[in-house]
C-alpha cells in the first residue's frame, strides 16, 4: 500500500522551522490568536460553560494547564477542552471559509496553550509555530473535502490541526507523529445536527477536538499506536467520512510554501458565516433607509430575502421554527432573525444575538418573506 498523506503532514510538522515560516505566515497566525483570545473572552459567559468548567473541576486531576478567564488549573487536556469550549460559543471565531467554513484557531490554539503550559518554558516563538503548523494541517484536511456530508469541520476535522499543535510542543518524532494522527482518527468526530436543534453541544465539539488532540499526541509519546493509513485507507478518514467525494491532493498541494492559515478570515458578526452576506445588505440599508427613524422596524411592512432553495426550504418555508429561536444557538443560525436584527437595531452583535425574546426583532422577522434565488448555490445566503 503507498504512503498515506498523513506521513508527508507528519514530517511537515515535525521537520517545519521557525526560521522556515514566511513572515506573512507569522503575522497571520498572531492576528489568527488574537480574534481567538478575544471570541473567548465573550463566551467565558456564555451559556454551557460555566456548566462545564464546574464539571471539570468537580472531577479535578493534575494542576497542569490554566482555565482561560474562570480561574483554576486542570489536566492539559480538560483545559483544552472548557477553552476551545468558550471560544467557539458566540460562533464569533475565525473561519476558513474556501473550506466548508471550518473554525481553524480555536481547537488548535486551545490545544497549544494547554500543552505550552503544561510542559514548561516554551517560548513564544514555539507556540506560533506549533499554531501556525495546526492551523495549516485543519484547513488542508477542511479542504481536501469537496463534498459537505454534515460534519461539524471543526471538531471533525479540527482535531488533526489540534494533535498536530500539539506533538509539535511535545517534540514527537515522525514516527511518533503519524501515530498521534492514527489515535486522532479514532477521536475524530462532530456533526451539524447540533445545529439544527440549537443544542450547546455545537460549542462543546469544538473542546472535544482540541481535548483529544492533546490526548493524541501525549499517548503517541508514550508509545500508543494509531491507524497509520489516516487519511487514505480502506476505512481511513477520507474513505470512511467522505465517500461522495475527496481530493487527497489537497492535503500536500504547496506543503511547506503555502500555509494555509494566511487565508483564514475574521468574523463581524458572532453568528454563522452564511447569514453574514444578507446582514451586511440588511445593516447598508438600516443606514441608507434611516429606519433609526421606524421605532426598532415598526415602520417597515415587509421585507423579501432572496436565497437558495435549501436555505428558503430551512428557514423561510411554511412551519419552519427558526424565525423565533428559543436560545442564543439557535439565533446564530437563523437568517430571519439576525436580518430582523440588524433592520429593527442597526447591529448584529454579542448582545443582540442574544436578544431571542426581544419582541421588536421577533415581530419583524414574522413578517420577512423568502424568495428562492435563480442558480443559486445551495447553502449560500
Amino acid at each position: 500500500m503507498p504512503a498515506d498523506p498523513a506521513f508527508t503532514l507528519a514530517e511537515h510538522v515535525c521537520h517545519t522551522t521557525f526560521a522556515a515560516l514566511p513572515a506573512s505566515a507569522v503575522r497571520a497566525t498572531k492576528r489568527d490568536i488574537l480574534d481567538t483570545l478575544g471570541a473567548a473572552l465573550g463566551g467565558s459567559v456564555a451559556p454551557g460553560v460555566a456548566e462545564l468548567t464546574r464539571l471539570v473541576k468537580h472531577w479535578g486531576g493534575r494542576e497542569e494547564s490554566s482555565v482561560w478567564l474562570l480561574g483554576g488549573r486542570v489536566p492539559a487536556p480538560q483545559a483544552a477542552l472548557v477553552n476551545a469550549t468558550m471560544g467557539h460559543a458566540l460562533d464569533f471565531d475565525d473561519t476558513f471559509d474556501r473550506a466548508g467554513n471550518i473554525h481553524p484557531g480555536i481547537s488548535t490554539l486551545a490545544a497549544s496553550l494547554a500543552v505550552a503550559e503544561w510542559c514548561g518554558g516554551i517560548s513564544g516563538r514555539a507556540c506560533v509555530l506549533a499554531a501556525t503548523l495546526g492551523l495549516d494541517v485543519a484547513c488542508r484536511v477542511a479542504l481536501a473535502a469537496t463534498v459537505d456530508r454534515g460534519w461539524h469541520r471543526t471538531a471533525a476535522m479540527g482535531i488533526f490541526g489540534a494533535t498536530a499543535a500539539a506533538g509539535k510542543l511535545l517534540g514527537l518524532s515522525v514516527e511518533q507523529m503519524l501515530h498521534a494522527f492514527g489515535i486522532a482518527l479514532s477521536y475524530a468526530a462532530g456533526n451539524r445536527q447540533c445545529i439544527v436543534d440549537g443544542a450547546l453541544t455545537k460549542r462543546l465539539q469544538a473542546g472535544q477536538a482540541a481535548s483529544s488532540g492533546v490526548f493524541a499526541a501525549a499517548l503517541a509519546r508514550e508509545g500508543f499506536t494509531g491507524a497509520q493509513h489516516v487519511f487514505a485507507g480502506r476505512y481511513g478518514f477520507f474513505p470512511m467520512y467522505q465517500p461522495e467525494g475527496y481530493d487527497l491532493q489537497e492535503l500536500t498541494h504547496g506543503l511547506g510554501s503555502v500555509f494555509r492559515g494566511e487565508e483564514v478570515s475574521f468574523k463581524p458578526y458572532p453568528c454563522g458565516r452564511r447569514a453574514h452576506a444578507t446582514v451586511d445588505v440588511a445593516l447598508a440599508l438600516y443606514q441608507q433607509l434611516d429606519l433609526a427613524t421606524a421605532h426598532e422596524g415598526q415602520g417597515i411592512a415587509e421585507v423579501i430575502v432572496t436565497t437558495d432553495a435549501q436555505t428558503y426550504r430551512d428557514q423561510f418555508a411554511a412551519g419552519t421554527t427558526r424565525r423565533r429561536p428559543t436560545h442564543v444557538v439557535e439565533a446564530q443560525f437563523s437568517t430571519p432573525f439576525l436580518v430582523a436584527a440588524a433592520l429593527a437595531l442597526g447591529k448584529v452583535g454579542i448582545g443582540e444575538v442574544a436578544a431571542v425574546d426581544d419582541p421588536h426583532i421577533l415581530a419583524l422577522a414574522d413578517r420577512l418573506q423568502g424568495a428562492v434565488r435563480a442558480n443559486a448555490p445551495e447553502g449560500c445566503v
